[in-house]
């Protein structure tokens, strides 16, 4: 009670000094999730104009990590079936199918449950290494269709389009599962939030990593339903994994730099010492094509991911078809 009191008392506060209609942007989703979560009478309608604190408290409330009195539930889904976002618009019709019964929703509670099947199957993700937005689309789009499993918006795409390149194949294309590969594991629940609230089903952790940071990143992802795939450093221990696991991520990737050439296949070396050491699924990359013909039946990976073979080809929609057919042969991900 006196916490409620004292949200609402800087709630008061926050609307009336005009030196918060300039506050940083960074900032204003969480004003914006006050408000949501403390309405009050005369306040002005802030909440309503961002998507992600929208997003957000939804998210939040059908993983269970937010318990929303109904009535407060009920003006939430309200506002977000009205929102400008078709992400925003999307997770409402869910929130509100889960509590109607009419017709229940993907439960973002079992998203790392669902991720973590992975291993011991063989899945594809294709990584849209490319700087343009309707290539990146057409391309995501030929290969949910040729069947890949995963569908990764690489970090060249986010540079040059923005994190609003995640919204924009997640609306193209929106029975893909999306991986956002945020090239950094500093500021670790920043980089899954921006990511989550732009579409992202799974965020991939590329850099240096810390037990705090990954930890940070793994619960803003459990409070968002959001797997936490997270690179390995090329002296990779089992200790570290060990601690890496315990921190609570969901699969390790193993990525070989892009400089080193194609066909590497030191990824899928240091993959066989990982999955001997966990249980969790391994990807690797390591720029294959269809010519690396032994890596397609290579037991040391769960997901194999594929990017410079497909952006780069002439003809990248039967590139993909060609690296799914390939790598599905040998046992499928379902």
């Amino acid at each position: 009670f006196c916490n409620d009191l004292l949200v609402q008392s800087a709630l008061k506060i926050m609307d009336e000094d005009t030196h918060w209609r300039r506050c940083p942007k960074h900032i204003l989703p969480s004003w914006q999730r006050l408000q949501l979560l403390h309405p009050q009478p005369n306040t002005s309608d802030l909440a309503a104009g961002d998507h992600r604190a929208l997003f957000t408290v939804l998210r939040e409330n059908r993983t269970g990590h937010l318990m929303l009195p109904n009535a407060l539930r009920e003006t939430v889904i309200r506002s977000a079936l009205q929102s400008n976002s078709l992400l925003v618009r999307q997770e409402a019709e869910r929130a509100d199918d889960e509590q109607n019964k009419s017709r229940p929703g993907d439960d973002p509670r079992l998203s790392r449950e669902r991720f973590r099947r992975a291993r011991d199957h063989r899945a594809v993700q294709i990584a849209l290494d490319m700087r343009d937005i309707e290539d990146a689309t057409v391309v995501a789009r030929a290969a949910v269709n040729a069947g890949a499993d995963f569908i990764e918006i690489g970090d060249p795409l986010i540079k040059e389009a923005g994190i609003s390149s995640i919204e924009r194949v997640r609306n193209a294309v929106p029975e893909a599962t999306i991986v956002a590969e945020m090239m950094s594991s500093d500021w670790g629940r920043d980089q899954v939030l921006l990511a989550a609230q732009a579409g992202a089903d799974i965020v991939q952790l590329i850099g240096p990593a810390t037990v705090a940071s990954v930890s940070a990143a793994v619960e803003a992802g459990q409070r968002l339903g959001v797997p936490i795939l997270l690179d390995t450093p090329i002296a990779t221990s089992h200790r570290w994994v060990t601690d890496m696991e315990r921190a609570g991520v969901d699969g390790f990737t193993v990525t070989t730099n892009i400089d080193l050439g194609i066909g590497n296949v030191t990824a899928l070396d240091a993959a066989r010492a990982i999955r001997t050491w966990t249980q969790l699924p391994v990807a690797v990359s390591g720029g294959f094509s269809t010519t690396d013909h032994a890596v397609f039946s290579n037991p040391n990976w769960d997901i194999l991911i594929v990017g410079r073979s497909v952006a780069d080809a002439v003809d990248p929609v039967t590139a993909a078809a060609h690296i799914v057919e390939l790598a599905h042969r040998n046992g499928r991900h379902s």
